[in-house]
């Protein structure tokens, strides 16, 4: 079971929580959505409480998939535990509100059970450019082969630097310490897991069925492929990929009127 909270009044909402950060990264949002919905918070497979997927080589067959677009066990376990728990609480049906690499969770959710969500939120979307998606991949391919120097890259004063470049465009802020804390207490096997699920390293439009859907980017993101002329599901705010914490209130003005 996944480890999960429970937090508010009204139809469920279920957060996803991106890469490395669980419900830490909510700390801004919750107290302007739990007057508004029942907040249910998870910590996806391998983070935090949550157990690693099962079976227990599951880890290893993600190390050793032979080309990244195969790299699709990951989410799978996480959308049969998220499903496991809607069933446990007894929830017929919710709106997902997924951030960052949590989207792609999210997305593999709505593919494999749209009629159980509601509404569907994309904030930060794991969606980049070919470039920077290349590079990821390359980065993958290169801990297949040298698998400490991928450990020793998610470690430290370098993990430091990438949450401060990619999170906060390298602006001092006070969050940037309680990321590095929380993503470098988690196992370093399941933040790689996190990086492989991502499709063909986050590259691929996301296919979604007929839930739906709001896509809020930030216009300073230096991570997402921010579209430049936005379609009606779109919505850009002035704001870096830390936007839940950042630009919290923004964020609810925009996502409060698409989910009530």
């Amino acid at each position: 079971m996944l480890n999960h909270c429970l937090e508010g009044h009204g139809p469920p909402l279920l957060l996803l929580h991106g890469f490395g950060i669980s419900f830490n990264i909510w700390s801004g949002l919750i107290p302007l959505l739990r007057d508004h919905f029942t907040l249910v918070t998870v910590e996806l497979p391998g983070i935090g409480l949550s157990p690693l997927p099962p079976p227990t080589d599951t880890l290893t067959a993600l190390r050793e998939a032979p080309h990244w677009g195969s790299a699709s066990l990951y989410p799978a376990a996480a959308v049969d535990a998220l499903d496991s728990l809607r069933d446990f609480l007894a929830i017929p049906r919710w709106s997902v509100l997924g951030y960052s690499s949590g989207t792609r969770v999210e997305e593999a959710y709505l593919q494999s059970h749209a009629e159980r969500v509601e509404r569907a939120v994309f904030l930060c979307p794991a969606l980049t450019l070919p470039v920077k998606a290349a590079g990821l991949r390359a980065g993958i391919q290169l801990d297949r082969r040298f698998p400490q120097l991928g450990n020793w890259i998610l470690s430290g004063v370098r993990v430091r630097f990438l949450v401060s470049l990619l999170g906060f465009n390298l602006h001092p802020n006070r969050f940037v310490g309680a990321w590095y804390t929380e993503i470098t207490s988690q196992p370093i096997e399941a933040l790689k897991a996190t990086l492989r699920s991502m499709p063909d390293g986050g590259a691929p439009p996301f296919d979604l069925p007929d839930v739906p859907s709001l896509f809020v980017w930030g216009r300073e993101d230096l991570i997402t492929a921010t579209p430049r002329r936005p379609s009606s599901r779109d919505v850009i705010i002035h704001a870096t990929h830390a936007a839940p914490q950042t630009q919290a209130r923004e964020v609810a003005e925009v996502i409060l009127p698409f989910l009530r």
